[in-house]
């Protein structure tokens, strides 16, 4: 899944003159404002609830909520407290009152600007303070244009180091607010195949069954029935209906769903409905692309070309006080780490998210070799990429360019680089720092010392980079990935694979000696990755050592292990499922599907453990009133790419028992990522009638800044996530949604609207089964 990351949006300075000259500050006895209350938890009796903050973090005691500045960075918005989900109505008054202090004399600034490009402010003090608290009040009119999506903060960068508190904050008056209304028939926006299961869901609080009708494009109808009454949809606390047409199994374009009078997206019954969805879905890796120019004859719209980023990436560690006050020394040591993927909308390179996308897209390409009746997912030549022609599978070859970043990041041997001592999460801000011998590990990214803001395309960030320390997790990643790499290229490019295993095998004796180096966030433009439990990632990389060099060091390992030939438990809290900081199940799968010493019975008990595990998630169906196979209490960031990894799981089930439900389970999963879901929501980029417009990007930055371009078509969302608000747009959803509704379609929600390499890839693994399978 993606990772807790802290993008900081500016504002132009030079708006600052043009706003405050269209507000009119006037005194009490000239407006009567209005009184209700526009501010959540303004008295920070619910903790932090409501509220957001960057570049420092936010605490909050008897009733003050204090940051306590250590880098104030160079500009008023490095560091912000804020809160969002109101509006300004033109014409209308509004008051501000506040209390602030700090613990020595210093400044900062109050503003309520738009939440997004191009930040308009609507009222802007910059204000100074002491260690007395001092209550503030002012009054304005909103004499610009009504706002439905505005933000108030105080900005509190760049200064000495401070303290800042606040209490009793209050902004009364009229919000405006633009009211969307969702669509009650929810149902797969691009369509489905002529033999699966068709079942659309309708919000509907009627106790009795609903008549449904199909009909086509020339105002036919084609069938009809009666809901079933599902009730409660827990997930998204609304009264659902299920309405069940699979018995249309003839193909069809521009068919719609009536009930009562509403008439649905169109849609269609089609063989193809994933052939082009597979392609864009892979294309997102080419698109975000490091290291090397993404040409216009290589992607769908002109404007999505740009020049290369980060040409050359060379780079040393970091060597700066970080944000808990912890001096890092620097290092001896420089690395050219040019090439690699984007990890998600900033312009970080990280090996442990690198590592199982890699993995996943490397995994595809050996189930059709490994699989009865699979066949080779994109053939040279079927993609557009530049390696296209060159003789080598095109999945392999844009597998292949992640690979070789992966490798760039092992430490040469005779390096010593300073890195925490063991698990000190309780004591961030005193740091152990020790000096090691790192040869043969892994740096556990490569990023921006600083957040940039929006727009910000990679040819034109002005950021400092490094490697981040080396981590033991990072170095397990690439034990594994760099081992898979050696078995596949054997036979493709011999070179190329002795490379991978020489690598897989230095980084599993640079792990093992040095087993407890955990990811620390000691620079703020990249997110940590931090896992603090690796025992999953051991014995994935000793898994597929294992099954490349056959040699009994590998398997006694791996047959120790608690995770030995097992798979995720297919319940309810989602115990073992395969995600970035849980790894065991990418090597059982290895196991599974790749030819090895691994005895038959071995063999023959981890696959009936993922058929277990898919039969879980088959029979997650009928608890969820949008009929998915995940039933979760709260969704977690990147809850989309959980039920397009399941997807994985359910295909190999489908292919080890034979058992066709489990492929049709996967198709019920895609419907809801493509729009069976309570916000009517498409979560693909440029796929179904209401699709994923705005991510959190920074080049596809179209929402932020109408010159730069809209997302490619094919990218994932993470979704719904009512478990970390840690984004000034989630912030302001806190309380007011649950499970599948807490999402927006704003460029700013990096919590809910990431777009990120490990949910992309397995967006490719199941679009290209499915364009395969076609539930024939």
């Amino acid at each position: 899944m993606g990772v807790n990351r802290t993008p900081i949006i500016r504002f132009s300075l030079n708006r600052i003159s043009q706003s405050i000259a269209l507000m009119s500050l006037v005194s009490a006895s000239a407006v009567a404002v209005a009184s209700p209350e526009m501010l959540s938890n303004t008295d920070f009796s619910n903790g932090t609830t409501g509220w957001w903050s960057s570049g420092a973090e936010l605490t909050v005691k008897d009733g003050e909520a204090c940051m306590d500045i250590k880098r104030a960075g160079s500009n008023p918005w490095d560091v912000i407290m804020g809160q969002r989900g109101f509006g300004l109505e033109k014409g209308q008054d509004y008051s501000i009152d506040f209390v602030a202090r700090a613990d020595k004399n210093t400044a900062f600034t109050a503003l309520i600007q738009h939440n997004g490009a191009p930040y308009t402010q609507f009222f802007n003090k910059q204000l100074k303070i002491g260690t007395e608290p001092k209550a503030f009040s002012f009054k304005f009119t909103q004499e610009m244009a009504s706002d439905p999506k505005t933000e108030f903060q105080f900005q509190l960068g760049a200064q000495k180091p401070a303290v800042l508190c606040f209490s009793d904050i209050s902004l009364k008056g009229k919000s405006f607010v633009v009211v969307n209304k969702i669509p009650t028939i929810r149902l797969n926006q691009i369509g489905f195949f002529p033999k699966s299961e068709k079942i659309a869901v309708i919000q509907n609080d009627s106790k009795q069954p609903r008549v449904w009708r199909v009909k086509d494009e020339q105002g036919n109808y084609l069938l009809a029935g009666k809901t079933k009454v599902f009730g409660l949809n827990a997930a998204s606390g609304e009264l659902v209906h299920q309405a069940d047409f699979s018995a249309l199994t003839s193909k069809h374009q521009n068919l719609v769903l009536e009930v009562d009078g509403k008439t649905s997206h169109p849609f269609r019954i089609a063989d193809d409905i994933y052939s082009e969805l597979k392609h864009d879905a892979l294309a997102y890796f080419y698109n975000n692309r490091s290291g090397i120019e993404i040409k216009a004859d290589y992607v769908r719209r002109p404007d999505l070309a740009r020049p290369a980023g980060h040409v050359p990436d060379v780079v040393s560690c970091f060597d700066k006080t970080d944000a808990k006050g912890n001096k890092w020394p620097g290092c001896d040591l420089t690395m050219d780490v040019t090439g690699g993927w984007y990890d998600a909308g900033d312009h970080g390179k990280y090996v442990v998210n690198g590592g199982i996308s890699t993995w996943t897209l490397m995994n595809l390409f050996e189930r059709s070799q490994f699989i009865e009746g699979a066949t080779e997912p994109f053939p040279d030549g079927s993609q557009a990429i530049p390696e296209a022609g060159n003789g080598v599978n095109d999945l392999l070859d844009e597998a292949r360019w992640n690979m070789e970043f992966m490798l760039a990041m092992q430490i040469p041997d005779g390096s010593k680089v300073s890195v925490p001592v063991g698990n000190q999460r309780e004591n961030l801000s005193d740091l152990k720092l020790s000096e090691i011998d790192a040869s043969g590990m892994v740096f556990h990214k490569v990023a921006d010392e600083n957040w940039t803001g929006m727009p910000m395309p990679p040819h034109k960030d002005p950021m400092k980079r490094y490697v981040g320390q080396p981590s033991t997790a990072a170095t397990l990643n690439l034990a594994a990935t760099a081992a898979q790499c050696a078995r596949i290229w054997k036979d493709i490019d011999a070179d190329f694979s002795a490379q991978c295993l020489s690598a897989a095998e230095r980084a599993w004796k640079a792990a093992n000696q040095h087993p407890e180096v955990y990811a620390y966030d000691n620079f703020t433009g990249s997110g940590p990755y931090d896992d603090v439990d690796v025992s999953d990632e051991f014995y994935w990389a000793a898994a597929e050592l294992f099954i490349t060099t056959e040699q009994a060091e590998y398997f006694d390992y791996i047959k120790a292990s608690p995770y030995f030939l097992t798979a995720p438990a297919g319940n309810e809290t989602a115990d073992g499922d395969l995600w970035w900081a849980g790894l065991s199940p990418a090597g059982n799968l290895s196991l599974a599907v790749v030819p090895s010493p691994l005895d038959e019975a071995s063999r023959e008990k981890v696959r009936a453990n993922i058929v277990a595990a898919a039969e879980g998630y088959y029979k997650q169906l009928a608890n969820e009133g949008y009929h998915i196979p995940y039933t979760a209490e709260q969704y977690p960031w990147g809850s989309n790419s959980n039920l397009a990894k399941r997807g994985i799981f359910l295909t190999y089930a489908s292919d080890f028992s034979g058992d066709s439900k489990y492929m049709q389970t996967l198709v019920h999963a895609m419907d809801y990522l493509l729009g069976r879901n309570p916000l009517d929501q498409s979560y693909i980029s440029g796929y179904g009638s209401n699709p994923l417009k705005n991510p959190h990007h920074r080049f596809w930055a179209h929402q932020a800044d109408a010159k730069s371009p809209k997302p490619a078509p094919g990218a994932l969302s993470g979704g719904p996530n009512s478990m970390s608000f840690s984004d000034p747009i989630a912030a302001g959803l806190k309380g007011n949604c649950i499970g599948q509704t807490c999402w927006a379609d704003e460029i700013g929600a990096w919590s809910l609207n990431e777009i990120t390499i490990n949910w992309n890839a397995p967006l490719v693994w199941v679009t290209t089964v499915l364009d395969e399978h076609r539930l024939k």
